[in-house]
This record gives C-alpha cells, structure tokens and sequence, in this order.
C-alpha cells in the first residue's frame, strides 16, 4: 500500500493565494472577558488553519484544514437633528454573522477524489433543516446555538493539480432565531 504525505499548509497555499494570518494586538482591553486569552498573542502574524466539523445529523463533513472569515452587520436608524452637524444613532438590532470558509477536501488513502466528501457537502447545501458548524472561531460569536444556513457553495476549478485534493469555498449565516414568540 503506498503512504502519500501531504504537507496541508502547502496544500492550501496551492489553491488560496494567502492564509489567514492574526492581525496584531488590538489596542482594546480585553481582560475579564471571554476574548481574554493571553495565549494567543504566541500566535499573533502565524497562519491559522483550524478543523470545521459541519453535520445536520445525517450528514456530516470534516474538514481539517480550513480558514474562515467572520463579518457581521448591524442595522442602525440615523436620525438627522436641524441645525446640528451629523445624525443621531440608535442600534435597532444586530444582524446575523457570515463565515465564509475556504478549505480543501482530501480524498483517504486508496480513493482517487473525495467524492463521498463532496457529496456530503452538497447535501449539507441543498438540507432544509439547520447545518451545525462546529469550529473554535465560529463558536465565540454563536453563544446559544451553532446552527447555521449555507447560502453558497463553491467547487473552483482546478487546473493540472493532483486529483485527491478538491480545494472548496462555502459561506454561511448564522441561524439563531429559533422561536418567533418571545418569552
């Protein structure tokens, strides 16, 4: 049986042009909080790739090497006051997180592509019912539930690449309206 070793992070570096990296320290002061990990700063300016684990109980994907992106939106009324410079602001609610991630599905020893992966993924896409993403990143925004709605899904092409490796991009919102009755 031949043994393929495969370096992830050059793996990805062949399909995405750049990792993510940590920004550097913030001048925010997060001490007290759930932000507050002086661990952290050991990896300030390091690439980051961590496992995503996305299932809906009767699919289920991992991906062990993946990067994501996290941006969130809030709605905010402006009220423009006369004779003042500049409105006024009123939050009127926080809207929903997006994850984009960028990862590569590899097939397991013996396969030639990772077809089963891909397949699971597109069942994940096209599920009616809440997709679980689980990730260390994700859950610092999703505190009561990991539900989440895939809206895209992406399979670049590849071009003279080794066929085992199958690079994908995917974006999802968080889901965390759960009850429409308040109580």
């Amino acid at each position: 049986m031949s043994h393929i070793t495969t370096d992830l992070l050059q793996l990805y570096r062949t399909f995405f042009p750049g990792p993510y990296a940590i920004e550097p320290k913030p001048d925010i002061d997060y001490s007290g909080t759930r932000f507050d990990a002086p661990y952290r700063e050991q990896f300030r300016g390091r690439d980051v790739f961590l496992p995503i684990h996305l299932t809906n109980g009767e699919y289920e994907v991992d991906v062990p090497c993946a990067t994501m992106r996290v941006t969130g939106q809030k709605t905010v009324i402006r009220t423009a006051v006369a004779e003042r410079i500049g409105t006024v602001k009123e939050t009127y609610n926080v809207g929903d997180y997006q994850f984009a991630i960028k990862g590569v599905l590899i097939a397991p020893a013996g396969k030639v592509a990772p077809d089963d992966d891909i397949y699971r993924l597109r069942m994940l896409f096209e599920s009616t019912t809440p997709v679980q993403l689980i990730n260390a990143i994700s859950d610092l925004f999703m505190d009561d539930n990991r539900n989440v709605c895939i809206t895209d899904l992406e399979f670049p092409e590849v071009e003279g690449k080794e066929l085992r490796c199958r690079p994908f991009s995917l974006t999802c919102e968080s889901d965390c309206v759960t009850n429409l009755i308040a109580g």
